[in-house]
Order: structure tokens, then C-alpha cells, then sequence
């Protein structure tokens, strides 16, 4: 394996960890941007459900809308990435190896 090689995977890997925690961030501070009523009402693969109060009513009704689950799309693209590489990597030692 090439030191230049290796270098793309190591940038590639710090940029997909800064992508994760940044995407992470983004979605504590819209959890938290709107007003201190807002709760995680259900969480799944690609969405974040998030109910609002809706003041001035009563009952309080629940305001529940879909917002995308960021940080586990950017796990799946630093999989795919990574899938790449050990592809790329094992597809050069077969290489190496028979010739």
C-alpha cells in the first residue's frame, strides 16, 4: 500500500469524523432552538420526530413533525466510504500477490 494511498484514507476518515460530529451538533441545537417545550417524541434510522407545545390552547396539543436523522445518514456514508477503501485495498494485494 502507497503512502499516498494511505494518506487519502486517513483525510478521507477525519473528514467523515468532522462530518459526524458536526451533523451531531446540528441536530442538538434543532432540538433545542425553538423553545424549551420541544421533545424527541420517537426516533428511528432516517427521522427525528419532534412534538412542539402549541401554547394558547387547552388541552396542549402536540404538534409532532419529521426531521431528518442526520448524524446516522453520516454513519452510513462513512460505511459505504470505508467499504470502498477495503475494496480498493484488498483488490491491490490480490494484485501484489499474483504477479
Amino acid at each position: 500500500m502507497s503512502k499516498r494511498f494511505t494518506a487519502i484514507i486517513l483525510i478521507a476518515n477525519v473528514i467523515m469524523g468532522l462530518l459526524l460530529y458536526f451533523s451531531s451538533q446540528k441536530m442538538l441545537f434543532e432540538l433545542n432552538r425553538t423553545n424549551p417545550y420541544v421533545t424527541a417524541t420517537r426516533v428511528n434510522f432516517w427521522s427525528i420526530y419532534i412534538g412542539a407545545v402549541q401554547v394558547g390552547s387547552s388541552p396542549i396539543p402536540l404538534i409532532i413533525t419529521p426531521f431528518p436523522n442526520l448524524p446516522s445518514y453520516a454513519v452510513l456514508l462513512f460505511l459505504v466510504v470505508n467499504a470502498c477503501f477495503i475494496i480498493k485495498l484488498l483488490s491491490e494485494k490480490t494484485k501484489q500477490t499474483t504477479s
